[in-house]
């Protein structure tokens, strides 16, 4: 059983993140479509939040965060060259955009923030605090800040995933469930990024292709049929923004959403080709990539096992 692996099986960590993100994401179409034509500036004094990057936390606040999500209870996990020093801290602000009211009230009422820190605290140890929000942002987007030491995922990019499923004729309860999916995928992808930040690990290569390995192989290894439907989601909405290319993405950090489909599905035929012998059967996967991707998925699983083994708590 590989490393990652045995973060599924170690109480279900990780598949708690699915559980708890569910119990209020299949909301987020109907407050955007019944609000999304009415909405309303704030008041100057609401918009203190509206940067781009999270509100700082003074030691308060942070102190008041760790009583909420366990604190440093769980320390003992960590290697002994590698001490647990940090948090992954729940942080919600004051939503900008009427029409995600609703949603970002069930957002703190349910707890949706805490449930993901505290299931990646138990995870996995750091060598300081990184704060995690949900957010309307004013844009489309999903960032890790090296300044901040912070992961937000904004509620424009969850509804953009929403609208792309719809505009493919999927259903209101499929489009909602393609949303979630895909909102997984991009938030291990910003924990990638904040993985290489602060466990200072090498990348020899785009960054933005690495942290799509390690999402993909989170969802794939530690997460079972719902990690995988949840990358099968990232390479769909992949493939639907495919089709708005404009001539300076070729010079973008990120590989061409495009590429990026063809990546998850190769991986994803990789690790099963049985499972997902259909990718290849129905032209969905090229056969001269295909034959490539058992070779692809072994690479990347063992070097990403090998960079974050110090750090997963055993």
């Amino acid at each position: 059983m590989n490393l990652l692996n045995k973060l599924y099986f170690n109480g279900g960590i990780l598949a708690l993140i699915l559980t708890v993100f569910v119990a209020v994401a299949c909301t987020i179409s109907t407050d955007a479509q019944r609000d999304g034509k009415t909405e309303k500036d704030k008041p100057e004094t609401t918009k203190k939040n509206s940067s781009k990057n999270p509100p700082n936390l003074n030691d308060d606040d942070v102190s008041e965060m760790k009583k909420i999500t366990g604190g440093n209870s769980k320390k003992s996990g960590a290697t002994s060259e590698n001490q647990d020093k940090g948090d992954f801290i729940p942080v919600y602000a004051e939503v900008q955009n009427e029409k995600y009211a609703g949603f970002n009230q069930r957002f703190r009422e349910q707890k949706v923030t805490e449930g993901i820190t505290s299931a990646l605290n138990q995870a996995f140890a750091l060598p300081n605090d990184v704060t995690v929000t949900f957010r309307d942002c004013g844009k489309i987007n999903a960032w890790w800040s090296p300044q901040e030491k912070s992961i937000t995922v904004c509620y424009e990019l969850m509804e953009l995933a929403y609208q792309k499923a719809i505009e493919m004729g999927k259903s209101e309860d499929e489009a909602n469930s393609i949303m979630i999916g895909a909102t997984l995928f991009f938030f291990f992808h910003e924990l990638g990024h904040g993985m290489v930040d602060v466990y200072d690990l090498p990348s020899t290569g785009k960054e933005e292709d690495a942290v799509d390995q390690l999402s993909t192989l989170i969802l794939m290894e530690a997460m079972d049929e719902d990690g995988q439907y949840s990358a099968a989601s990232g390479a769909i909405i992949f493939k639907a923004l495919g089709d708005s290319r404009e001539s300076y993405d070729f010079a973008d950090e990120h590989s061409l959403h495009e590429q990026r489909f063809y990546n998850i599905v190769c991986w994803m035929y990789g690790k099963d080709q049985e499972k997902f012998g259909s990718f290849v059967q129905d032209g969905t996967l090229p056969e001269a990539r295909a034959v490539r991707c058992p070779g692809e998925y072994q690479k990347m699983s063992k070097a990403w096992e090998r960079l974050i083994e110090p750090w997963v708590k055993k």
